[in-house]
């Protein structure tokens, strides 16, 4: 079993680094869910949070490592002469969960404060594009 494991391990590596930013993206979704609920005055308890986790990274580690296989064995070879990376699917895929985490965050953090980390890099990016405007002005 041990060894079936390393092998197991040494196969998929080349996803761990990609899972690793989905747990991540998931544990910071799940905090932001935990604040949300008891700014709502839902009843939040370990349990819950734990078996909502484990749920999520089970059902995401399952579609990253069957998007995987079917990359290693019939995508990437053909999507090999058109990109100039490996397993591109994969990538594809893993960047899709960690945008539904990503909005799952944003959708929270706005109900919460009245603006989400979206709008604020909106606001961020107009005002650099205001302050580089106003430089230009003072440099004609």
């Amino acid at each position: 079993m041990k060894q079936f494991l390393l092998a197991f391990l040494a196969f998929i590596s080349p996803v761990l680094p990609l899972a690793l930013l989905i747990t991540f993206a998931s544990i910071i979704d799940t905090f932001v869910g935990r604040w949300y609920a008891k700014k709502k005055g839902e009843l939040v308890t370990s349990r819950i949070t734990r078996l909502g986790l484990m749920r999520k990274l089970i059902i995401y580690f399952t579609a990253l490592i069957f998007c995987f296989l079917v990359d290693k064995f019939m995508i990437n070879e053909i999507a090999r002469n058109y990109i100039w990376f490996d397993w591109a699917f994969t990538k594809f895929i893993a960047s899709l969960l960690i945008w539904i985490e990503y909005t799952s965050i944003d959708e929270k953090i706005k109900w919460i404060k009245g603006e989400g980390i979206t709008d604020k890099i909106v606001k961020f990016g107009r005002s650099l594009k205001s302050l580089i405007g106003f430089k230009k002005d003072l440099e004609s």
